[in-house]
């Protein structure tokens, strides 16, 4: 078995993490011999985490879910026109005859040859073709399990030929309480190569054409478009833009009515000045021929 090329870091591996608080736990609902069913539960192990059964859920914890939740629907919504690629959340995936059949947090598929959107399992062999992109979040819990992710899924998904695999770290001790994202690509060898981040510390994902970022606070995954660097929003981001655009537009025109309104007061009081000024015109017209007229009366009366 070919060795990964990356190994955890020191702490990882000798260190317990502060977050290490408990065991991840594997549910699994089974059939008692009556045809009753029953929820057992147990720590997972590695052949089950490798190789799940299907209705199998794993106890990891709130943060991971969020995660999860998030980048599966900011994939879904960023591909729901492209018909030629699945997205999959916790789906098992059938590698093939010999081989574990993995449920990767977050899977982006292109080229299939059935787009079912009701599919229990994803087989390799009937759809014809791998994963593009596979991303797991390792468990914020569990050491057991983040090695897992980080050795053993790693090693699996190189041997069957997986291009591109994201570890997705959330926020604990041993990452400084900021999320942390590592990028691997399989190369001409067949081996998987360290993606290096850019200037702006993001991976390039060349199957989707997406560059996965932190955003810089580290309390959040960011994803932008490679090609323009336009960061993509879920359909969630995109309905909050759209309530704050028509909050704005409400307010703008909440404003151009009021000025409006001070413009026509403005205009009333000028009209209603102008009509005073008009009418103490005419008035001080009337005065001053009233004045002319008695100024004459009194000269023909004084007259003899």
């Amino acid at each position: 078995m070919a060795q990964p090329v990356w190994n955890p870091p020191v702490w990882d591996r000798d260190e317990p993490d502060e977050d290490d608080s408990g065991v991840v736990m594997l549910q699994r609902v089974v059939e008692r011999p009556d045809g009753s069913l029953e929820l057992l539960e147990s720590p997972l192990t590695l052949e089950d985490y490798l190789d799940p059964q299907i209705g199998d859920k794993l106890t990891q914890g709130r943060r991971h879910a969020n995660v999860c939740h998030d980048l599966y629907y900011l994939l879904i919504h960023h591909f729901q026109d492209d018909p030629d690629v699945i997205v999959l959340q916790d789906v098992k995936v059938l590698l093939g005859p010999g081989l574990p059949g993995p449920s990767p947090d977050v899977a982006v598929i292109r080229g299939a040859r059935h787009n079912d959107p009701d599919l229990e399992s994803f087989s390799v062999v009937r759809q014809g073709t791998l994963p593009s992109l596979v991303i797991e979040v390792v468990s914020p819990r569990d050491a057991r399990v983040r090695r897992m992710d980080e050795v053993n899924k790693l090693d699996l998904y190189q041997r069957v030929g997986i291009p591109e695999y994201l570890i997705v770290d959330p926020p604990r001790r041993a990452t400084a309480q900021r999320f942390r994202i590592r990028g691997y690509r399989l190369g001409s060898d067949r081996r998987y190569q360290a993606i290096d981040p850019d200037g702006e510390g993001r991976i390039l994902s060349e199957t989707t054409g997406l560059r996965f970022g932190v955003s810089a606070d580290g309390q959040r995954i960011e994803v932008f478009v490679a090609a323009t660097g336009e960061r993509v929003l879920t359909a969630r981001d995109e309905q909050a833009g759209r309530k704050l655009a028509e909050q704005r537009a409400l307010r703008e025109a909440e404003a151009r009515k009021t000025a409006e309104q001070m413009t026509l007061r403005e205009a009333e009081a000028r009209e209603a000045a102008e009509q005073v000024a008009r009418r103490e015109a005419e008035a001080r017209k009337a005065a001053e021929a009233e004045l002319a007229r008695l100024r004459a009366e009194i000269e023909r009366l004084r007259k003899p």
